[in-house]
């Protein structure tokens, strides 16, 4: 891949002349066990395979896997023009100190640290400003994420009968004919907690499918047939049932801005970072 704008003729010049030494000084394609060579050019700044095969042993990646040693190569590539771009808007030098507090805070390099802090403040200086999150946006955020509007769910107590469909029958009938769920759980089941058969809330979605299914519109009190699920036939008594862990549209609403504002900051950053690219020429070989 190779793309340009502004002084192409010199740029192509240069990328001809790096294509010449990759044919001449590398008959066979690069890979971790060959002589260095030019994996990828920015502008006039090289990275070479050397410096791609060093990060890749720092994620642990193994040189000879292409399609990821491509992926990280375009990060270098990013991370380069995010240097070249800091530089020429003169935005302040990174004080060391700081890129050492963040890499020792997110046990990373202080190179990479320093590039981190670098496209916050490319991002804070170029989009941030028109970046733009309503009342709406939140609210609607708010209704659509389950993380906000709860689950259905159940409180529930079992009996689990292993492999013995007359034998869980027989406890069903006997708490038809009105004798105490639990009496009969104590009697029958296979499965108690302490000597109790409850089971406690549980959303709808976190049961087994033939649970969920036949007690999907029970209320409080009704108590199933016996259902065969896996090795055990169980049968269940609804206790309660509501939505748990709803929470209150005044109590979440700033973290919901708060995280909407990012990902709005950080699409905006990537489209306006892309746009920057297109101002640089980048050759990859590889």
């Amino acid at each position: 891949m190779e793309y340009s704008k502004g002084s192409y003729k010199k740029q192509l010049l240069f990328s001809l002349a790096i294509i010449t030494c990759i044919v001449f000084l590398r008959p066979v394609a690069i890979h971790a066990d060959t002589i260095d060579g030019i994996v990828a050019v920015v502008d006039k700044q090289l990275i070479m395979r050397s410096d791609l095969n060093r990060r890749l042993l720092l994620v642990g990646i193994s040189p000879n896997n292409e399609t990821r040693s491509r992926q990280i190569l375009e990060l270098m590539i990013e991370e380069v023009v995010i240097q070249k771009t800091y530089a020429k808007y003169g935005l302040a030098p990174i004080a060391p100190k700081q890129a050492a507090e963040i890499a020792g805070a997110n046990k990373i390099s202080e190179e990479t640290a320093t590039i981190m802090i670098m496209r916050k403040s490319l991002m804070d200086t170029m989009v941030s400003s028109r970046v733009v999150v309503t009342p709406q946006m939140i609210r609607d955020e708010f209704k659509k994420n389950p993380e906000y509007v709860g689950k259905p769910s159940l409180e529930l107590k079992q009996i689990a009968v292993k492999d013995d469909r007359e034998k869980a029958n027989k406890a069903g009938a006997e708490i038809q004919a009105g004798k105490l769920f639990d009496e009969v759980a104590v009697q029958y089941s296979d499965i108690l907690t302490d000597g109790k058969c409850t089971l406690g809330w549980m959303p709808l979605e976190d049961l087994d499918p033939v649970a969920a299914k036949a007690l999907e519109k029970a209320n409080k009190g009704d108590v199933s047939a016996p259902l065969k699920i896996n090795d055990y036939w169980c049968i269940f008594m609804v206790t309660g049932r509501d939505v748990i862990g709803k929470r209150n549209f005044e109590e979440v609403k700033d973290q919901i801005a708060s995280s909407l504002l990012e990902k709005a900051r950080e699409d905006a950053f990537e489209h306006w970072l892309k746009q920057i690219m297109g101002e640089y020429f980048i050759g990859i070989y590889m």
